[in-house]
Parts: C-alpha cells; structure tokens; sequence
C-alpha cells in the first residue's frame, strides 16, 4: 500500500563554532575552500528513536535513525520547499549520531540524530541569518521515504491490520513504528507549520484495494524552538 505520512516532530537548533574539522568536512562540498570567517554553521535536532515521546505516535526505530543519517549527508536546505537554485540556502555537511546510554522501550539503545549545517555568509543572506539567530526562521521540513512502518501491537505493516494509532490495547499503547529510510529528499524552511491536526494519511494515489507495495513518502515537519545561543 502507498501512503503519505506527515509527521510533527520537535527538534532545537543551536550554533556551531568552525573547527577545522568542520572545514575538511565542508571542502568535500566546496569548489574553493572556504575560510573559517566565510560560513555560518548550525545543527538540527532531526528526531531519536524514543518511543514514548512522539505527538502522533509515530516513533522511528533505531535502523531508520540511522539510515536517515546516512541519506541526509550533502542534502540541500531549501526555502518553501521550492527546488529551485536561488532558494539553496545551506547543506548538510555531517550527521552525528548520539548514544544516550538508556534503553528504549522496545529494547533498542536510545539514539538521536543531529545534522550539521553551513551557509556561506553573503550580503543577501546576512538577513536570513539574523532571523536563524533570533529564531523568526524556526520551522523546517524534512522529506524521506520508507518502505516499512510497522504496528506496534501486531506486527503487521501500518493501515492493513485492525488497530490505529494512539489507541491502548491490553495496555500498550499503538505506534505506526517507521522501520526505516529509503532516501531523503529535501530538508526545507517554511513559514507555516503543519496542521494542526498532522498526522499519518493516506495518499491520494493509495491502492487500498490491491495494497501495492510502493515505497511511503514521509513528511516530517520539524519546529524548530528558539533555543539558539553562541556555541561557547
């Protein structure tokens, strides 16, 4: 079955100072090196594969946490979601993935995913940096695909068995749990954020009657809270 899945997650952006390191990382990307002076740099909290802290019930699991790393590498950060050249404002030049040392509720090590990005500071953008600082720029959007999301009560893939998310059954609660990351399109900054009421639907091309096994496009609309301070 093909389903459209939007999702509203919480996530914080914060300043990065330029190491060096940094800078090897940026120069894969660059055609010309550029100086420490030259970019601006900040992270994103993507998501982690915590189960019981997701508004819509749809947690990730640990393998797609780590898939998406991979794919989000080198992925441009856009504005409104329109691809074209003048709206590339930053890339993601490095993911990391961090370990906290506890366990999941499903048994799984509990790991969130942070991206790290650059901008080459211009005059024209020198604006839309001050507005990343002050936290005007604070809503972003990250598209990926995943080919399995899984009932967390049954087993079977989410929308073909019986039970919907949010609900208890026998105690636990029911997760549409997103088993993993096929690919990642576009990271995003937008002015409005998802609806309230955002959610897992299904798409407008779903073949509920044949259950086509095509791949599940995910939009994951990520509020970015004004936690930005100056890296020490």
């Amino acid at each position: 079955m093909s389903e459209n899945a939007k999702i509203l997650k919480t996530a914080a952006i914060g300043a990065l100072t330029v190491s060096e390191e940094d800078l090897k990382l940026i120069n894969q990307y660059a055609l010309e090196p550029p100086e420490a002076d030259d970019v601006f740099l900040f992270k994103l909290s993507v998501c982690s594969n915590a189960q019981d802290i997701d508004r819509d019930n749809e947690p990730f699991m640990l393998r797609a946490v780590k898939e998406l790393s991979k794919h989000l590498e080198g992925k441009t950060i856009i504005l409104d979601h329109d691809p074209s050249a003048k709206n590339q404002i930053a890339r993601i030049y490095a993911t990391q993935l961090i370990d906290y040392n506890e366990k999941t509720e499903v048994d799984e090590p509990l790991t969130s995913l942070e991206a790290h990005c650059y901008m080459v500071k211009t005059d024209t953008n020198a604006d839309l940096i001050a507005e990343i600082k002050a936290g005007i720029k604070k809503e972003v959007s990250v598209g990926f695909s995943t080919s399995e999301m899984k009932c967390s009560i049954c087993g079977k893939r989410f929308f073909t068995c019986a039970h919907f998310k949010g609900r208890i059954y026998d105690g636990k609660v029911c997760r549409a749990q997103i088993k993993d990351c096929t690919d990642a399109y576009e990271v995003s900054f937008v002015a409005v954020p998802c609806q309230v009421n955002a959610g897992t639907v299904k798409s407008a091309n779903a073949d509920e009657d044949n259950n086509s096994e095509d791949e599940l496009l995910v939009r994951t609309r990520i509020r970015i809270y004004n936690h930005f301070k100056e890296a020490e």
